[in-house]
């Protein structure tokens, strides 16, 4: 009998200490902080040439991981293939993407897709997006602003008799369209005489280099004049192919550029602060009301900057941005 209540009496113990077990399990979930699941932000930008972004996505790549949150770079094949880059955008909405920062191929058209599609999360543009409404968010400097700048440099350096090309390409994006504009206002009736250089007036599948170089063999030029990072590397290949030299005036942020910059082919080189701009979108891409009240004047900056002030402090830690 002895033995049977003692046994009965170990089984009531065990019992006991996994009741008390359970409610300290239970406490101890009650008490332990729910981990957040990482947010995923979706940077989508054209062309297959990361590196060209890399300002961009070191700026966006800070803020995300200060908020908990991943940033994924995606690119297209192509420069100008929209269809592509709607594709890339349908593909991560459907993986969950939480807001979506984009480099749009076409303006007009990537702005009309998004808004067809009430896709219901933060959609954020790092380039002039032209809107009647404030529906748009884009992130970017002021692009005319800098092609009327960089036309009153022109003006500047250059004598009024001078032969200015102007290479009207990807102008589908209101960033380019902007800046050729801007360029345009500042040189009218101010140099000898103005030239456009258009794709179109070949093949609309000619190569740029292409298309540059039949342009620099038909029409004499001193100076020319692009306004973004693809026009503006063709321009120095095709010069490079031909064995030619010119004045070139420019809006760009490619390796290739600043490096002409340094050897003179590039006279004067307008360069936005991509880093900033990267900076700006996550903010508003992961927290719109905190960027909107802490940011909201915050005008990107750009510089124009030639040979001579390449290594200027400022200009230095805008064009190397991460060489210490």
């Amino acid at each position: 009998m002895k033995k049977l209540k003692s046994y009965r009496e170990l089984l009531v113990i065990a019992a006991l200490i996994l009741v008390f077990l359970g409610v300290a399990i239970s406490q101890t979930k009650l008490q332990t902080p729910i981990l957040q699941t990482e947010k995923r932000v979706s940077l989508i930008v054209y062309g297959d040439d990361s590196e060209r972004w890399e300002n961009l996505r070191q700026g966006a790549g800070l803020v995300c991981e200060n908020k908990n949150a991943g940033l994924y770079l995606l690119t297209t094949l192509s420069e100008d293939d929209v269809s592509e880059q709607k594709e890339i955008i349908e593909r991560e909405i459907e993986n969950g993407a939480d807001a979506l920062i984009i480099a749009p191929i076409n303006s007009q058209e990537i702005k009309d897709y998004i808004n067809n599609k009430r896709i219901g999360i933060p959609v954020i543009f790092v380039e002039s997006v032209e809107s009647s409404d404030d529906s748009i968010i884009d992130i970017a400097p002021d692009d005319y602003r800098m092609g009327y700048e960089l036309g009153e440099r022109l003006v500047e350096n250059e004598s009024d008799i001078v032969t200015v090309a102007v290479v009207s390409d990807n102008t589908e994006r209101d960033s380019v369209a902007l800046r050729k504009k801007g360029l345009l206002d500042a040189i009218e009736g101010k140099v000898g005489k103005i030239l456009t250089w258009s794709r179109s007036e070949y093949n609309n599948k000619t190569e740029t280099r292409m298309f540059i170089q039949k342009s620099l063999v038909s029409e004499a030029t001193d100076v020319i004049v692009t306004f973004d990072n693809s026009t503006t590397d063709a321009l120095i290949d095709a010069l490079a192919n031909l064995n030619k030299q010119r004045k070139i005036y420019s809006v760009a942020t490619s390796d290739k550029a600043v490096y002409n910059l340094h050897s003179k082919e590039v006279l004067s080189l307008c360069f936005p602060n991509e880093y900033a701009m990267g900076y700006l979108a996550a903010e508003n891409a992961l927290d719109r009301s905190y960027a909107k009240k802490m940011y909201s004047d915050k005008e990107i900056e750009y510089r124009i900057i030639r040979k001579e002030n390449m290594y200027d402090e400022d200009n230095q830690t805008l064009l190397f941005p991460f060489v210490n």
